[in-house]
C-alpha cells in the first residue's frame, strides 16, 4: 500500500503521549521515505493527555513535519495564524489532523472553519474523521435493512456503541448532506457577482468575477452554467465558456448571461424574488461529463425593472384570493367549542385547552379523512442528534459538554400547554379588512421522565438517576392567535417566551399533523438537501418537490434530520401519477416528480389537492416526518421506527440550534444557540383544491 498515490505522508500513531521513541522513529522513517512528510498530532500536546495544546514546544520539529492538530477551536487556529506562528517562527504549515466529527447529523460550521483557513497565512486545511459510516446491512423479518454497530453482536461487550458511525457517506456509500457541505467549501472555482448592465445589444449581462483556486491547472476542462430564478423557478438558463487561461489563484471579471427582456411569461415578477444561480460543470465525453464541481447563488434585486411598490407575490396572493365580497366569517360560541367558518373552511378550539382542529367542508370533500387540514397544534421543542449526546453511551447523560441530558431533564421531550384561556376578537389581515381571531394563552410545561425509552441507554441511566420525576417544569408563556380571512384561510400568530432560565435550547418551534395522504412536499426554501444555521452553505434557494419517506432514514442511527432553512412556502397535497419515479438521490432511493412541470407558483399548485403553509414575516424553517422527535429518540436503528399510518407531521420552527461537532469535536458555536427570550412563529394555511 506505501506506493499507492494517495498516500501523501506517513503517521507515528494518533494520541500516543509523546516521548523519545517518537522522536526515534520519525528518524528512522525520513531515512527510508524522504519523499513524503511525516505527521503526529501528539508533538503539540503536552507529554501526555489530551489538554489544550502547545504550540510553542520546541522539540515539535523532532515527531512532525507539520503542525497538525486534534480538534480545535476556530478561534484557536486563528490565534495560531495571527500571533502564535510569528512568535515563535514557525515556518511547517498547520494541517488539522482531524477537525470535524462526521457522526449522525453533523459537521457543523464546515464553512466557518474554511472562511479562515482562506482567509489566513499558513492554514492549509484538514481531514474530516471519517470517510464512511462503518456499518453491517442486516436485514429484518419484514425484509427492511438496518444496519448493525456496536453492541449488535453477540458477545459484544464492551463497545462504543454507534461510535463508528461517524462516515461523510453511508455504509451504501450514499453520501451525507454533510458531504455536500463540504463538496462546497473545498470547490475549486468561486464566483462573485459584480453587477449587472444592459449595455451590450439591449441584452441583460450579469459581470461576474470567476476565481480559480485551483493550485496547478486552468479551468479549461470545465463550462460554466448560469441559471435566472423568479420566486424559485427557473425561467431561463445558459451556459457560458470560462477563461481557460486563467491561471491558479487568480481572477477575471467576465459579463455572463444575455438574457433578452423579451421573455414570455413574467407573471408575478413585479413582486418576485430573483436569484441568479451559478455554477460550473466538467466538460468533455467522459464518466465525469456534466458532473457540477462549483455553484453559486445570489439575490439579484428586480433585473428587470418591473418591481411595483406594494405588489404581492403568486403565493399571497393565491392565500389571499377568493373574497372579493368582503365576506365575513361566522363565529359560534357553544359551551365547550368556539367555532370561525367560511368559504366551507372551519376552525374549532376547545375550551379549557390548546391548539385548533382546521378542516374543510368544501363541496369536492368526500370523506372525513379528505377533510382534515390540520390538528393537534403543540409547542415543540425536543430533537436529538448524536453531537447533543450519544443516546447510547449512557455515560454522557450527565456530561456538561452534551446538552441532551439537560433537556431531558427539563422534560423538553413531553411539552403540553397547561392553563389554557380563550378569548375572541378581530385582527386586521393584508387585505385591510377586520376579520374574527381566537386567541389562546397558556403556560407551557415540561414533564421530565414521563416518556420512557426502553433500550436507550443514556435515556435509562438519566431516569435511574433522578428522584423527583414527573414534576412539572415551567418552559414559558404561550399565546397564539388564528384568525380567519373570509375565503376561509388562516392566518395564525404564535408568541413564545422562553423562560430566562431556559438557555441552549434544542428548538423553539411548532408542530402539527395533516391527513397522511398528503406525502407530497412542494416548497420554497434553501434546498435540496437538508439545512441548518451552521450548515447551509451549499444550500440555495429554490422550488423543489419530494415525498415524505416512509421513515427518516438518512442516518444509520435515527435522529433529527430533514430541515429546510428559510421556508417562503411548504404546500402538502396528495401525489400525482407522475410522483411514482423512484431514483437514488444524495440519501437513498427515494421518489420525486419527473418534472416540475410549471414556471410559477399556481402552475405548480394546479389540479392539486393539499394544504398550503406560508410563512407571514420571519422565514420559518420546516422539517415534514412521519414520525415525531420522541419517537425518532426511541429507535435504536430504522427499522425500530413506528411511522404514523395516518398522519404527516408538520415542524415548523423559529430556531433550531446548529449541529456542531460535539459528539467528538467543538460544540455548536454560541452564535448558533438559543436562548431564553420571546419567538415568533406566524404562518399562513389555505386548503387547495378541495
Amino acid at each position: 500500500d506505501q506506493n499507492h498515490p494517495c498516500v501523501i505522508g506517513w503517521s507515528l500513531g494518533n494520541e500516543a503521549g509523546c516521548a523519545a521513541n517518537h522522536a526515534m522513529l520519525y528518524g528512522w522513517i525520513k531515512g527510508y521515505d524522504d519523499s513524503r512528510f511525516v505527521q503526529y498530532e501528539g508533538a503539540n500536546r503536552p507529554v501526555w493527555g489530551q489538554l489544550r495544546h502547545d504550540y510553542e514546544r520546541e522539540d515539535s520539529k523532532l515527531y512532525s513535519d507539520i503542525v497538525c492538530p486534534m480538534y480545535p477551536t476556530i478561534d484557536e487556529i486563528v490565534e495560531w495564524s495571527d500571533v502564535i506562528a510569528d512568535r515563535v517562527g514557525e515556518t511547517r504549515p498547520f494541517i488539522m489532523c482531524e477537525y470535524a466529527h462526521a457522526m449522525g447529523n453533523s459537521s457543523g460550521s464546515l464553512s466557518d472553519y474554511w472562511r479562515v483557513i482562506k482567509e489566513k497565512r499558513g492554514l492549509q486545511g484538514g481531514f474530516i474523521w471519517d470517510w464512511i459510516d462503518q456499518g453491517l446491512m442486516r436485514m429484518d423479518e419484514n425484509g427492511g435493512a438496518w444496519h448493525a454497530y456496536g453492541g449488535d453482536f453477540d458477545g459484544d461487550e464492551p463497545n462504543d456503541a454507534n461510535f463508528n458511525i461517524n462516515g461523510m457517506i453511508s455504509p451504501q456509500r450514499v453520501p451525507h448532506p454533510a458531504m455536500l457541505e463540504f463538496k462546497k467549501c473545498a470547490q475549486p472555482v468561486d464566483f462573485r457577482l459584480r453587477g449587472c448592465s444592459r449595455q451590450m445589444m439591449g441584452l441583460l449581462w450579469f459581470q461576474l468575477e470567476v476565481y480559480n483556486r485551483r493550485y496547478f491547472t486552468t479551468l479549461d476542462d470545465l463550462v460554466g452554467t448560469w441559471s435566472l430564478k423568479a420566486d424559485g423557478f427557473d425561467v431561463v438558463w445558459g451556459t457560458f465558456s470560462l477563461p481557460n487561461t486563467l491561471l491558479p489563484q487568480s481572477s477575471v471579471v467576465i459579463p455572463i448571461a444575455g438574457i433578452s427582456e423579451d421573455i414570455d411569461d413574467k407573471i408575478g415578477w413585479d413582486a418576485a424574488e430573483f436569484h441568479l444561480d451559478v455554477g460550473a460543470s466538467v466538460r468533455g465525453k467522459g464518466r465525469t461529463h456534466g458532473e457540477e464541481v462549483a455553484a453559486e447563488q445570489f439575490v439579484v434585486d428586480d433585473p428587470m425593472g418591473m418591481s411595483s411598490p406594494g405588489a404581492k407575490p403568486l403565493y399571497l396572493r393565491n392565500l389571499l384570493a377568493g373574497n372579493d365580497e368582503a365576506v365575513c366569517p361566522t363565529v359560534t360560541i357553544g359551551d365547550d367549542i368556539i367555532g370561525m367558518e367560511s368559504n366551507h373552511s372551519t376552525v374549532k378550539f376547545k375550551k379549557g385547552s390548546a391548539g385548533f382542529d382546521y378542516f374543510c367542508t368544501g363541496p369536492n370533500s368526500e370523506n372525513e379523512n379528505a377533510r382534515a387540514l390540520a390538528s393537534d397544534v403543540v409547542p415543540n421543542f425536543f430533537r436529538s442528534t448524536d453531537n447533543d449526546g450519544v443516546k447510547l453511551l449512557g455515560a454522557q447523560f450527565d456530561d456538561a459538554s452534551k446538552p441532551i441530558g439537560r433537556w431531558l431533564r427539563l422534560g423538553l421531550d413531553c411539552v403540553t400547554l397547561e392553563d389554557a384561556e380563550l378569548t375572541t376578537g378581530t385582527q386586521k389581515l393584508q387585505d385591510g379588512r377586520e376579520y374574527p381571531s381566537v386567541t389562546t394563552s397558556a403556560s407551557i410545561c415540561g414533564w421530565p421522565g414521563k416518556r420512557r425509552y426502553d433500550g436507550i441507554t443514556l435515556a435509562e441511566k438519566l431516569a435511574a438517576s433522578e428522584q423527583d420525576q414527573q414534576q412539572r417544569i415551567e418552559i414559558g408563556s404561550w399565546q397564539q392567535r388564528v384568525t380567519m380571512h373570509g375565503n376561509g384561510c388562516l392566518h395564525v400568530e404564535t408568541k413564545i417566551a422562553l423562560d430566562e432560565s431556559m438557555n441552549d435550547m434544542p428548538r423553539v418551534g411548532i408542530q402539527f399533523s395533516v391527513p397522511s395522504s398528503m406525502y407530497q412536499t412542494s416548497y420554497f426554501a434553501d434546498g435540496p438537501h437538508e439545512n441548518y444555521v451552521d450548515r447551509q452553505l451549499s444550500a440555495h434557494a429554490l422550488v423543489n418537490v419530494e415525498v415524505v419517506p416512509e421513515r427518516p432514514s438518512i442516518y444509520v442511527v435515527p435522529q433529527e434530520q430533514g430541515n429546510r432553512m428559510n421556508m417562503r412556502w411548504l404546500f402538502v397535497s396528495k401525489p400525482q401519477p407522475s410522483f411514482d419515479e423512484e431514483f437514488e438521490g444524495s440519501r437513498g432511493p427515494r421518489k420525486r416528480a419527473k418534472l416540475i412541470c410549471s414556471e410559477n407558483f399556481d402552475g405548480l399548485i394546479s389540479g392539486k389537492e393539499g394544504l398550503l403553509i406560508a410563512s407571514s414575516g420571519k422565514l420559518l424553517q420546516f422539517t415534514a416526518s412521519r414520525c415525531t422527535d420522541a419517537q425518532i429518540f426511541t429507535a435504536r436503528h430504522v427499522d425500530e421506527l413506528r411511522p404514523a399510518e395516518d398522519a404527516i407531521y408538520v415542524r415548523l420552527d423559529a430556531a433550531q440550534r446548529g449541529l456542531g461537532s460535539g459528539s467528538c469535536g467543538p460544540q455548536t458555536l454560541e452564535q448558533y444557540r438559543i436562548d431564553a427570550g420571546t419567538y415568533e412563529i406566524n404562518f399562513w394555511l389555505k386548503p387547495i383544491g378541495f
